[in-house]
């Protein structure tokens, strides 16, 4: 053969060759085209799981509860090992009908840092209550933390958690001389309004398992309230009285518009009928009591 008809098949064997590998492609591209066009066959599934995100956005220093966070489907290859996954079972409940649901675990908890709507909830993005810098990651800047006495009746039955807002109020015994004999007069007193409770004693239950009345109630209030407090506790009793939380306009503790508002023990026995009841006689004609600074006199007309 000479060097021109070998030239001449080399080129044919290389475009038959090349033709194949096109005509090969072209066919595997129709194939892939015509399994996925073909009527009634759905497309495979993306493997997820459940994974505990935020319902909602949280600012840092807000408490989270349970309605608060929701489970919601992650794709399993984007999950890392501090995100908390749904097991499966968690709507069943147990032998004592009671359901074993991790959201649970982070009631009362403190967000850190602001948590976005849908983004995984982690232990390291939040503080447990016992836990070192709990009460610092509550308080808002400028706050602080003071903690008040309270039994099952200053304290509302045992009504009042971690995140309530309540109001503080101070009852004292006044002793004065009236008519020359000494007597003892009680009134009542609005301290502070709107303070949030950051916590109520250090644990929830006993060791038993049983709700325990809450001893001590600690309060986010602002550095004058905290020596307001301080002296209060030594002049009478304090108690708390718990307000709505439908408060979004109001985010700090505030003061009382007026604070020479009080209630006196005569308001109590006005409002209860005649005061003779109470082992006191009518006077005759009007009595104005009057009360300068921590004095108090009677005037007759």
């Amino acid at each position: 053969m000479s060097i021109r008809n070998i030239a001449f098949l080399a080129v044919a064997i290389v475009v038959a060759g090349g033709t194949a590998l096109y005509v090969k492609t072209w066919i595997g591209a129709e194939r892939a085209r015509a399994q996925v066009l073909t009527p009634g066959e759905k497309p495979k599934a993306l493997a997820v799981t459940m994974v505990l995100v935020a319902k909602k956005t949280m600012a840092a220093g807000s408490f989270v509860k349970p309605d608060l966070l929701e489970w919601k489907p992650w794709p399993e290859d984007g999950i890392i090992e501090a995100y908390l996954v749904r097991k499966p079972g968690i709507d069943k409940s147990d032998e004592d009908g009671e359901i074993a649901d991790p959201k649970d675990g982070f009631e009362g908890a403190v967000v850190r840092n602001e948590l976005a709507a849908g983004q995984p909830v982690t232990d390291d993005r939040v503080v447990h209550p016992g836990e070192r810098g709990f009460l610092a990651a509550v308080l808002e800047p400028g706050s602080r933390a003071v903690s008040v006495p309270v039994n099952a009746t200053t304290g509302i039955s045992g009504f009042i958690f971690p995140g309530d807002w309540v109001d503080v109020l101070l009852t004292m015994r006044v002793k004065n001389d009236e008519d020359g004999k000494a007597k003892t007069r009680y009134f009542s007193q609005t301290l502070m309004a709107g303070s949030r409770v950051l916590a109520i004693d250090q644990t929830v239950e006993n060791v038993d398992g049983k709700a325990a009345p809450a001893k001590t109630a600690t309060l986010q209030v602002t550095p004058k309230q905290a020596e307001e407090i301080a002296i209060a506790l030594t002049m009478g009793d304090l108690s708390l009285s718990l307000r709505s939380l439908a408060r979004d306009d109001e985010s700090k503790t505030v003061r009382i518009p007026d604070p020479n508002s009080y209630t006196l023990d005569m308001d109590v026995y006005n409002m209860l009928g005649d005061v003779r009841l109470f082992g006191h006689t009518k006077a005759a004609g009007r009595q104005v009591h009057v009360l300068r600074g921590g004095e108090a006199e009677t005037a007759k007309f």
